[in-house]
């Protein structure tokens, strides 16, 4: 499976959005922004904070890895979430 953000930068994963109306950014942006965290299966790029640029507004967005995760409602370690979601795609259960 073959998906990326935008920029990742010293830990930085920026995802960067052109949009008009900046306050409809929502749930698919947010899961989009998370599925670039969790593809990351063995945390190759050291993702800290992830966030969203928003291009016509000039306007940055960020979290730290935990503050998105909590907003998300994770219970769960990122590694965790990782192998579980690279087991679903998978079709099978985490180690």
């Amino acid at each position: 499976m073959q998906a990326d953000a935008d920029f990742i930068t010293d830990g930085f994963l920026i995802d960067c959005k052109a949009l008009t109306r900046p306050h409809r950014v929502g749930r698919d942006e947010v899961q989009q922004l998370a599925g670039y965290l969790l593809l990351d299966y063995d945390d190759r790029y050291g993702i800290r904070e992830v966030g969203f640029y928003l291009a016509r507004q000039g306007a940055l967005i960020r979290w730290t890895v935990p503050e998105f995760l909590t907003m998300l409602g994770a219970r769960i370690p990122l590694p965790q979430l990782r192998a579980a979601l690279r087991a679903h795609l998978r079709g099978s259960r985490p180690a």
